[in-house]
């Protein structure tokens, strides 16, 4: 797999049972897929639950993680995206956590004019 991480997507939460083959159909449908890899345990052969998909450009890698970011569930587990290497989610992906409305402002009386 090449080093270019600025092209690369971590894709997590995998079932063991996901085959390369049905996450490679799935994340095709994004862009042109270079390399996909899904890291095994070196003493069980099992996958370890996560994959790292490497696109042909940086802009098909950030369409993807926003394109598949909550809609890809397989055997029960939605899949998690992100670029490679970032610690926090792209600004461009829509949050998981509803954003609450500050009440406070709103409930306060107008200012006395007295």
């Amino acid at each position: 797999m090449s080093t270019n991480t600025k092209f690369s997507v971590y894709v997590g939460n995998l079932d063991e049972r996901v085959s390369d083959r049905v996450l490679y159909d799935i994340l095709i449908q994004a862009g042109r897929v270079v390399d996909l890899h899904i890291p095994r345990d070196k003493e069980t052969d099992r996958p370890k639950g996560y994959a790292f998909v490497e696109y042909e450009t940086e802009e098909i890698a950030d369409y993807a993680v926003r394109l598949f970011s909550g809609l890809v569930t397989l055997f029960n587990r939605t899949l998690k995206f992100a670029i490679s290497g970032q610690d926090k989610p792209s600004p461009n992906v829509p949050s998981t956590v509803t954003p609450t409305t500050n009440f406070s402002n709103k409930l306060r009386s107008p200012p006395r004019t007295d």
